[in-house]
């Protein structure tokens, strides 16, 4: 397979790193496995219920998360394409 060099775009992979640990971007988080089913995500929201003064940063669209802090850091954050110039 024959690739233009330089490349034109990279993916970049900070989003597998916790952005609040210090310093930055430099801890590796684990991926996050939802522990209730998908539809029970969010459901509060939904059903207008308010069940916590705080909400917990769980939803579904969470792909990482970090136990280094309290509460956890929840990452929403996917792999971003670069155009490498």
């Amino acid at each position: 397979m024959r690739a233009r060099r330089p490349a034109e775009y990279a993916v970049c992979d900070c989003y597998k790193y916790c952005p609040l640990c210090d310093p930055p971007y430099t801890v590796p988080m684990t991926p996050f496995e939802p522990d209730l089913t998908v539809s029970a995500y969010e459901a509060e929201e939904h059903f207008g219920i308010t069940g916590q003064e705080e909400p917990s940063g769980k939803s579904i669209r969470v792909l990482y998360i970090c136990y280094n802090h309290s509460p956890p850091y929840y990452s929403t954050q996917a792999p971003v394409e670069v155009r490498l110039t």
